[in-house]
Parts: C-alpha cells; sequence; structure tokens
C-alpha cells in the first residue's frame, strides 16, 4: 500500500520535554502511536485511533480521520497538539 500522505501536518509533543514531531502520514502517525507516544496511562480515545489507523490501511478510512483520531487521543491523554 502506498504511503498515505495528509493534507494537513500534525505537530505532537514527545517523551523529550521541549521536543515536538511532526506527522504528516498514516504509516508516520503509526509509529508515533506504538512506539513513542508520550505517555504511559492511555484513554479510550487512544484505542479508537489505533484502531483508526488499521481501518485506513484498509481502506476503509480517510487519512484525516485518522489525524482527527489522533488529535482525541492526544487531547484526551494530555499529549500537547501544536496549531490543530
Amino acid at each position: 500500500m502506498p504511503t498515505q500522505w495528509w493534507d494537513r501536518t500534525l505537530t505532537l509533543e514527545t517523551k523529550h520535554l521541549g521536543r515536538a514531531v511532526t506527522i504528516n502520514s498514516t504509516e508516520r502517525a503509526a509509529d508515533f502511536l506504538l512506539h513513542e507516544w508520550p505517555q504511559l496511562e492511555t484513554g479510550k480515545a487512544y484505542e479508537v485511533a489505533k484502531k483508526a489507523l488499521l481501518a485506513a490501511h484498509e481502506g476503509k478510512i480517510t487519512p484525516d480521520e485518522v489525524r482527527e483520531a489522533m488529535i482525541a487521543a492526544a487531547r484526551e491523554d494530555g499529549v500537547f497538539v501544536y496549531g490543530a
């Protein structure tokens, strides 16, 4: 499957104080969510975002819907979202 690029990037804080990551594809979002998520405790929106990533990979939802799920997960888990 080709990379699912996003029309609008998403910038989130990382585990490292003062550092942020800019996400511009569904694949990068999956890597960040699964391996770099700054919170140990996660809420329901985090699980929804994981399912959204899989659904996008299967072509069931759009990359923009994944982006929105990532924003919801970040906000619920207290991860700072820059300019969303």
